[in-house]
């Protein structure tokens, strides 16, 4: 059973013990991502992620990895829209030690000059990494598209050009506000002694005042675009999209098993059809993204040039089919695997330990994993045929394409976006 302490700072600190395991999970989910930037400051959130692992007053950052590494620990981080999140695994003996690593690194980042110019070249090569990735750069494309007017349409890693005027002083500026204690949730999941943990956070979270008030604006507004970025290659690289729901929709459950039935496994109708049946595609895929304050439905798939048409005929084909309804079969066969992908994937203490500090952060509530199964179960087929017929809505349409040039006919076969 989950455990809650707040801290008279904000600091929230949840903890969940699991005796049977010899391992313990923990991280710190810190409200600062893409979301909450300016265009002028577009990548600083990912940029101090960065700049956490480059060492502290007391810690080189070879030193860092090294004691890590000297007790078979992991650690690691990443940023998103809505959050940044470093996260790291242990034996139990060595919390102590691996806790105060991390967090020493959150909380106490060097921010060196020098390492700030050379960990912005890195990210340079990590864009440009993405950048030759067209499966990325499709769905990029894709956002900056229908999200144009928020900053939730902006990369997560930044501009080269944004990047260029991030110095020492904007991510101090990032630590000082986005990193303050109530902006903050540790979460720890595992075989660990809970005193042990507290003190721990009391440590190095216990003394910090809480930042500024803030008001993250993270609006976003859905706009029909068409992204076209032709270039040669083998594939046409198709991303198609509508609007979606936010997170914290009721309806996101049945939204979740339609997605099943659409595109999200192999027995999905997308998957069925463009693939086993007319061999038009190596995958296809459908996906639900969802923000606190919108979302998106997306399908996703690369075929060669000469059938990018007929493959988005018969996409849209099988999304107006939907639109009448699913069938009882394929309503109790999603079910089943949404319930089976939650409790499977609820079996890892890293898995655990990551919805409890998401939720808690973004949603302010941690549903228990028996709270979760309840609410799949108590889907019906009803609600998820309304949800088809609010979501499939053609008109809606967006469409993101990287590859070689289409024909005319193909923009007139998405409904001329």
């Amino acid at each position: 059973m989950m455990e809650k302490v707040t801290f008279p700072n904000g600091l929230r600190v949840l903890m969940e013990k699991q005796d049977h395991v010899r391992s313990v999970s923990f991280g710190f989910w810190i409200k600062s991502g893409s979301a909450y930037e300016t265009a002028a400051e577009n990548g600083v959130s990912h940029f101090m992620e960065h700049m956490a692992f480059k060492g502290t007053a007391e810690k080189s950052a070879r030193q860092i990895a090294e004691e890590m590494d000297a007790i078979g620990g992991q650690m690691n981080a990443y940023t998103a829209k809505e959050y940044t999140c470093y996260y790291g695994r242990t034996l139990t003996e060595h919390l102590e030690k691996a806790f105060s690593i991390l967090a020493g690194m959150v909380t106490r980042p060097k921010l060196d000059p020098g390492d700030i110019q050379t960990e912005k070249s890195v990210i340079m090569e990590e864009i440009s990494m993405t950048e030759d990735m067209p499966e990325d750069r499709v769905v990029e494309n894709q956002y900056a598209g229908v999200w144009r007017k928020s900053s939730y349409g902006r990369p997560i890693l930044g501009t080269r050009e944004s990047l260029r005027r991030i110095g020492r002083g904007e991510l101090k500026r990032v630590l000082r506000k986005r990193y303050s204690p109530d902006r903050v949730v540790a979460a720890v999941c595992g075989n660990f002694c809970r005193e042990q943990f507290l003190e721990l956070a009391h440590r190095f979270f216990g003394g910090q005042r809480k930042g500024p008030a803030l008001v993250d604006d993270c609006r976003m507004a859905y706009t029909r675009s068409c992204v076209l970025q032709e270039e040669d290659q083998e594939q046409t690289h198709i991303c198609l999209c509508l609007p979606g729901l936010d997170s914290l929709s009721p309806q996101l459950q049945p939204l979740n098993v339609l997605n099943l039935v659409t595109g999200g496994s192999t027995s999905s109708r997308l998957f069925q059809r463009l693939r086993e049946e007319l061999g038009l595609a190596y995958s296809v895929d459908s996906g639900t993204t969802a923000y606190l304050s919108g979302g998106l439905f997306e399908i996703q798939t690369a075929v060669s040039p000469e059938t990018a048409e007929r493959t988005v005929e018969e996409i849209l084909k099988t999304l107006e089919e939907l639109k009448t309804g699913v069938s009882p079969t394929e309503f109790s066969r999603a079910r089943e695997q949404l319930k089976a992908g939650l409790v499977m994937g609820m079996e890892s203490t890293s898995s655990r330990v990551g919805h409890m500090g998401r939720n808690e952060l973004l949603k302010g509530r941690v549903l228990t994993e028996d709270e979760l199964l309840e609410r799949i179960n108590s889907v019906t087929i009803e609600e998820v045929n309304q949800v088809a017929s609010h979501i499939f809505d053609l008109s809606r349409l967006s469409v993101s394409v990287v590859g070689p040039k289409l024909n005319p006919s193909f923009y007139e076969a998405i409904g001329g976006v």
